[in-house]
């Protein structure tokens, strides 16, 4: 897909901009940038006031910073253990159930071969159609189907459910996984928890851990070395699965 997308960096203050289209102008606090120095293939560019930018290509990380946001997103810290975990690749096949703003799905599919996305909510449908639009990727279907109705694809590698009641997906995930594929729940309280642990022994998915991520910044800046007052708790639990 051609990109028409580019990273500003303010060369002086570091400050960041995402720009969505190279033709137009694009207006900064800073001064104007004119849109044939967006088309440019120059590093450094220069606005109205000349101020000068850094220009770049967009990453993967610079469009997961600039979703689309609806529903509450799987953030970075979650999205990045259950790739670690499950140990998908260029080879996998993925269904990710509760789709939402996309965030989890566009993650995958960024390393997984195939992902097909179950969405029944309309509004969550539209808004992850949009944000894949924004990536180009072209590795993503969407459907607009409840997934506790069944799973139609098969031979799959890892599923992840963002669902209220994922345990009513637990048989159609042991036949639709391959043997020793990955399961993995996000659940917001350990109540929902407890009941898909338990649900889980009366199937083919055995449970292997759930975890908890607490993401804590630090300040490094002259003679301060200290953690961040504000730190980054409870967003969910992690529950890994295989089919074994």
């Amino acid at each position: 897909m051609r990109n028409i997308k580019r990273i500003l960096i303010e060369a002086k203050t570091g400050k960041k901009y995402f720009v969505k289209d190279i033709n137009d102008d694009f207006h900064t606090s800073s001064g104007v940038v004119k849109a044939k120095d967006l088309k440019s293939k120059k590093e450094v560019i220069e606005s109205s006031q000349g101020k000068k930018f850094l220009l770049l290509e967009p990453s993967f990380a610079d469009l997961w910073d600039n979703l689309k946001r609806g529903p509450q997103l799987m953030i970075a810290k979650d999205v990045g253990l259950i790739l670690a975990k499950t140990g998908v690749n260029k080879d996998s096949k993925v269904v990710d159930a509760g789709g939402g703003s996309g965030s989890l799905c566009l993650s995958l599919a960024n390393v997984c071969k195939e992902v097909t996305v179950y969405e029944i909510n309309p509004e969550h449908y539209d808004l992850a159609q949009k944000n894949i639009k924004m990536f180009g990727m072209t590795n993503i279907t969407v459907k607009q189907n409840n997934i506790y109705q069944g799973i139609k694809e098969k031979k799959l590698d890892l599923i992840t459910l963002d669902l209220p009641e994922p345990w009513q997906v637990l048989e159609e995930a042991g036949k639709a996984l391959n043997f020793g594929g990955s399961l993995v729940v996000y659940l917001p309280n350990l109540t929902q928890v407890k009941m898909f642990v338990d649900s889980a022994r009366r199937s083919k998915i055995k449970v292997l851990e759930t975890i908890e991520l607490i993401e804590r910044k630090w300040k490094i800046e002259d003679k301060i070395m200290r953690p961040e007052f504000q730190m980054l708790g409870h967003t969910g639990f992690l529950i890994f699965c295989r089919k074994l």
